[in-house]
Order: structure tokens, then C-alpha cells, then sequence
């Protein structure tokens, strides 16, 4: 078994899997995957950082989660917490360490 993330930060299992609400989505943690999605993520410069977001849990969860979560409109304080979950379940890193990555330089 791998890790399941929970937006309330619990740790619940051992294969690498979020839930959102009632739903369990698993996440692709091959090392092709997360290079691309940490390419994807640290190389975005025409994109804005919705459509990064976007593709990262494309690669991550796979197309139809990833429309499945985009269709649920999420508030986008929850969308970014989504992608620091699917980021950290791929890359077997804490939530705090992954948000310290992607944190805005000029904050």
C-alpha cells in the first residue's frame, strides 16, 4: 500500500492517492510522470499558473480525474492545496516542503 493525502492533511495509506471529498483518486508517482510534472511546474513561463496546475494533475491523476476535478469548480485556495497534495503524494515529499517550492519569489 502506498500514501493517501487528505486535504486535511492526514496520511492514511500506503500507495500514493488523494481523496477529495468521498472520492479516492490515485497518483502516478513513476519517475517519468514526476519528471514531467516538475517540468511542467518549474519551466512555466507562457502559461499561466491555472493551465501548469492543470496539466500537472493531468499527468498526475490522468485525464478524466483531472476534468473530473476541474468540473467540481473548486475555490482556488483549495485548487492550489490540490496540486500541493498531487505533488507531494508523487514526489513522497511533505505538503510544507512542496509549498515552500512553488512559493511566489516575490512574496
Amino acid at each position: 500500500m502506498g500514501k493517501l493525502y487528505t486535504l486535511d492533511g492526514k496520511l492514511l495509506t500506503e500507495t500514493p492517492e488523494i481523496r477529495v471529498g468521498e472520492k479516492i483518486y490515485p497518483v502516478d508517482n513513476r519517475k517519468k510522470t514526476v519528471t514531467k510534472i516538475l517540468d511542467a511546474a518549474t519551466s512555466a513561463t507562457k502559461n499561466t499558473s491555472a493551465d501548469v496546475i492543470d496539466r500537472c494533475l493531468e499527468l498526475a491523476l490522468g485525464k478524466p480525474a483531472a476534468k473530473e476535478l476541474n468540473e467540481m469548480d473548486l475555490p482556488f485556495p483549495a485548487y492550489m492545496q490540490l496540486f500541493t497534495l498531487v505533488i507531494s503524494a508523487a514526489t513522497g515529499e511533505k505538503p510544507e516542503v512542496v509549498e515552500q517550492r512553488f512559493q511566489d519569489p516575490a512574496e
